[in-house]
């Protein structure tokens, strides 16, 4: 069965991509823009149109779309929104289940204002995951190149990542969203910037749960990217207990570094990937919003001290446009961090697979079919894995 469902994937063969985007330059009322971040859902890249606050330099641009997921769940239910931590939960055990969800639809607001410094732009969106209610993605304001509010962790890419029905990146690659004060500058044909983002310590526990800690000096990190082909960032952090967990009062300093590539073979086919390493990044490493992202703890318990967890991950994918609307990825990804064996009941290694067909009907409409895999061993060596299907469309406004 196991077999029948990798064939299946292989069918399934590889393109899509999600390229960063920059606040949308100032317009006629009523012209089409293309507006702040980056779309993952494909064309037309959110295109909007702009209405003018009659007597202000001010235009503003309602956008979003509406999401149908499809699952059917092999192994495990796998959530809202693809959870391969799921898997560890005995609870979550399934003999076949078919479940639809439209909790990804989303809802954003935009402003553009022309100042006498330069244009001042604002994003604010939200969506229903993961449990229908309405929750914050991103909140921010930019000038100048000054950003500040919520929004992507300057650590994370999107050039290396590619197009998948699953909400977000596949495991192995950075992915968080949180509130952060950032510049970026041009720099040749590549951007250059720099962020203080908002401090989380994750501390592991014997029990297979997690305790948040607290720090005192806010996350630093650094990016460059150049043409949309390679992307090169860092952190370094302060990562603590301050005596949230009563017994210990310790610190530790976390750093990583992330290298992501987009290699085009052809107009219509490329290969990207990812590679992350680092200690005391593993907050960094998940689905912002999903319970999921909490698996990847930052540090541990070593009787009085805390210790930092060594992390590394890659992924890759091979994209293809088989016509202008119909196109393909297919990739695989990795995660693993490193415990010792008193933590046995948190996740060692976590593979990851998938493999999609989509169809953009319109420039506001796509429809489409995934095959995703998980397999995760545990520290004290349980293994298990989970297939998953997910039929999706999509009705971009």
């Amino acid at each position: 069965m196991k077999m029948n469902r990798f064939v299946a994937c292989a069918l399934l063969t590889p393109c899509a991509f999600a390229a960063q985007a920059h606040a949308f330059d100032v317009v006629e009322a009523g012209e089409p823009v293309v507006t702040g971040e980056p779309s993952r859902v494909g064309p037309p890249w959110n295109h909007r149109s702009t209405i003018n606050i009659p007597g202000t330099q001010t235009d503003i641009a309602f956008g979003g779309y509406v999401k149908l997921d499809a699952f059917y769940d092999f192994d495990y239910d796998l959530g809202t929104s693809t959870n391969p931590y799921a898997v560890m939960n005995p609870g979550n055990k399934t003999d076949g289940r078919t479940s639809f969800t439209a909790y990804e639809s989303r809802l954003n607001f935009r402003t553009q204002t022309q100042t006498d410094y330069g244009r001042l732009s604002t994003y604010f969106e939200g969506h229903f995951v993961p449990d229908g209610k309405f929750g914050l993605r991103h909140a921010y304001g930019e000038l100048n190149g000054f950003l500040a509010g919520q929004t992507w962790s300057n650590f994370m890419s999107f050039v290396g990542g590619t197009r998948t029905l699953a909400l977000g990146d596949p495991k192995g690659y950075a992915f968080e969203r949180q509130a952060q004060l950032r510049y970026t500058q041009p720099v040749g044909d590549g951007t250059f910037s720099a962020a203080l983002e908002n401090p989380t310590t994750v501390i592991a526990r014997n029990d297979a749960d997690v305790a948040d800690g607290e720090s005192q000096l806010p996350d630093l990190t650094l990016r460059y990217e150049y043409k949309r082909l390679f992307a090169l960032s860092g952190i370094a952090r302060q990562l603590s207990t301050n005596n949230i967990t009563n017994t210990i009062d310790d610190d530790a300093t976390g750093y990583g570094i992330q290298a992501q590539f987009n290699m085009p073979f052809s107009s219509t086919t490329s290969l990207r990937g990812s590679a992350t390493f680092g200690e005391g990044i593993g907050n960094y490493m998940g689905n912002p919003g999903n319970v999921g992202h909490r698996n990847a703890p930052d540090v541990y318990v070593e009787g009085t001290d805390i210790e930092t967890i060594e992390t590394q991950a890659f992924g890759l994918s091979l994209n293809h446009y088989w016509t202008d609307s119909w196109f393909s990825s297919a990739g695989v990804s990795r995660l693993e961090q490193d415990l010792p064996s008193g933590y046995g009941d948190h996740f060692e290694t976590l593979d990851y697979a998938f493999a999609n067909v989509i169809w953009d009907v319109t420039e506001r409409m796509a429809v489409g079919l995934e095959y995703q895999h998980a397999d995760i061993e545990q520290v004290n060596g349980d293994a298990n894995d989970a297939s998953r299907l997910q039929a999706s469309a999509t009705f971009q406004f």
